[in-house]
Parts: structure tokens; C-alpha cells; sequence
């Protein structure tokens, strides 16, 4: 369940299938990440130094737009850069995040350093968050530089490796998410190899497909992706691999994509293009939502005028 309380147990059970995911309780340990926030529009992101992150988006508000949504502001949730190294995979240390995040067997990455964020937000001086992680004794070192323009519906991610070590090193990257669109736990997946894979959202009955969307984005293009239920996208990065599937109907899910077998020589460097985006509104596919010019909006006003003038002198003369 979501949070081991008996109240909330009983609810579950009559609560859909989807709805339901075994979690780590929340805590405070001492590991959890440090965390800095960009705070722009439509989207604030909390950023943690394992390359973790939660998103909140004005156009949807009242949650994080990945699980676990309800978090403190300053948490991160379940995003995260790992990278697979001769059978090891390194990424965010989820089990020692304070809010109930998916527990996991990953090797946490060993922070170098966290720069405070910078930048204006401005297109030329955008709002800039660096992050800069060993992959343990390996010599592959990320070096993740995530950048948002205010009024765009996009983070950018560039993930710069490099080899600090002796020897060649050959490894696969993920970048991964459990999704919660809009306010729901639920979409549709889609996939688009190899520039993205994510999913629309769904009505709170899961009979209704959204417009509003989540993609994580193979700017450089991805080799794999894995588009199905959040389980089985953080079974796939443990594992080393994405499916190329793509899970049917309306799940609670997630998506994830994979740059595989890159080799760096000692002193070698190699950047891949990423990002993640929040683009629609949480409304029923093929909706039509009225808008009114400011004309428009006038001559409606003088028609009710018209209309409330008839009432009242009918009402009048029938007195």
C-alpha cells in the first residue's frame, strides 16, 4: 500500500488494481539527497544530488507529476539517471529518499559536487542546475546539466560522461520515471522510438484518455525504451535492459528510455541529449474548451443586458 495505516489499507482494497503499489514507508534517513529547486512557470522542479527529481506544473496544479506525488516541497520522487556497468546498475539512492519512494537494488551514485542553480530563466540565461556523480571505482563520471526556459513545458537534460579512471569503460544509460499525470495514477503509454516514450493521462475511472502528456525525450536518439506499468520499468533498468514494449489499455505506469553500450578510453568525454515534458491539460481527448474574445466576451455581456431588460419589464407589466 501507499502508506502502511490501516485507515488508508481499508481504501485500497476497494480501490482499482492500478492504484495499488508497495512502498518503502516514509522516513528521514540520513542519506536522503540534498535538493535544490528551480522555481519557474509552468514548472518548478525539485533536483536532487542523485540525480533524482519531482515536477510541479501550474497548468495541472496540485501535485508532483512523478510518484510519489504528495511529497514536502523540497523531496524529489521517482525520476532518475542510472547507468549499467558490467552488470551493476548505478542510479538515485530511492531507499533513502523521505518520501516513500520505490524501494530498489541500485548502487547509489557517489556525489562529486551540486552547484547552487543559476541562470534568469531567459532563453539566453536559462535557469541551470549542475549535478556531477561517480558510477563508484568504475572512472565513468556524469556530469548532468539540467537547464528550463520560463514558459516552456520542457527540462532539457544534457548528460555529459566522461572516463576519470585507468581504463576503457562500457556502459548503457536509462533515464526512468513512475508517472502521475495531471492528479491521477493512471494513462495511457505510448511510445515514439527512438525520440520518446511516455503516456496520456486518464480520467480518475480510467475510461477516458487525456490530453495532457508526459514524454521522457531521446534528444539524442535512444536505442531502447519500455513504456508499461511502473513496476515493470524499474524491473527492466535493474535488469539492464529495456523491452521495447509498449503495455495496452490504462495502467499506473511509467516509461523510461536506454542509450546503450557506450565506450569511453581514459580521458574520453561523450554527451547524450535528454530532457522530460508536461504538455496539454487534463482534459478528455477531442474536447473542445470554449475561449471568448475580448469582443465576444462584450456582446455576450450586452445580451444578457438585453435578455435580464425583456425579463424584468415582462415582470413589470404583468404585475
Amino acid at each position: 500500500m501507499k502508506r502502511f495505516v490501516l485507515a488508508v489499507a481499508c481504501i485500497a482494497f476497494s480501490a482499482p488494481l492500478w492504484a495499488q503499489k508497495m512502498r518503502v514507508p516514509p522516513h528521514a534517513p540520513a542519506g536522503a539527497p540534498t535538493v535544490h529547486t528551480i522555481t519557474g512557470s509552468p514548472l518548478t522542479l525539485d533536483i536532487g544530488d542523485d540525480t533524482s527529481m519531482q515536477v510541479y506544473n501550474s497548468n495541472v496544479p496540485g501535485t508532483g507529476q512523478f510518484y510519489p506525488p504528495g511529497c514536502n516541497p523540497g523531496e524529489t520522487a521517482d525520476w532518475g539517471v542510472f547507468a549499467g556497468i558490467g552488470g551493476v546498475i548505478y542510479g538515485p539512492d530511492f531507499n533513502n529518499h523521505p518520501c516513500g519512494s520505490a524501494s530498489n537494488s541500485y548502487t547509489p551514485w557517489t556525489v562529486v559536487s551540486f552547484t547552487p542553480v543559476s541562470g534568469t530563466g531567459t532563453a539566453v540565461d536559462p535557469f541551470t542546475q549542475v549535478i556531477v556523480v561517480d558510477a563508484g571505482t568504475t572512472g565513468l563520471r556524469l556530469t548532468e546539466t539540467l537547464t528550463y526556459v520560463n514558459g516552456s513545458a520542457t527540462a532539457n537534460i544534457a548528460l555529459a560522461f566522461s572516463n576519470v579512471g585507468a581504463g576503457a569503460v562500457t556502459w548503457d544509460t536509462f533515464d526512468g520515471a513512475d508517472l502521475f499525470l495531471a492528479d491521477n495514477d493512471a494513462g495511457f503509454p505510448f511510445a515514439t522510438p527512438p525520440t520518446a516514450s511516455g503516456s496520456h493521462g486518464a480520467d480518475a475511472s480510467c475510461t477516458t484518455q487525456l490530453q495532457y502528456t508526459i514524454s521522457v525525450l531521446g534528444t539524442t536518439p535512444a536505442d531502447r525504451y519500455s513504456a508499461n506499468g511502473y513496476s515493470t520499468v524499474w524491473s527492466e533498468i535493474s535488469a539492464g535492459s529495456l523491452s521495447n514494449t509498449v503495455a495496452p489499455g490504462c495502467l499506473d505506469d511509467g516509461a523510461a528510455l536506454e542509450w546503450t553500450a557506450r565506450t569511453l578510453n581514459p580521458g574520453g568525454t561523450l554527451t547524450i541529449n535528454s530532457g522530460v515534458s508536461f504538455t496539454g491539460q487534463a482534459v478528455p481527448q477531442g474536447a473542445i474548451v470554449p475561449t471568448l474574445s475580448p469582443l465576444g466576451l462584450a456582446a455576450l455581456i450586452l445580451l444578457l443586458a438585453v435578455v435580464g431588460y425583456v425579463l424584468v419589464r415582462r415582470m413589470s407589466l404583468g404585475a
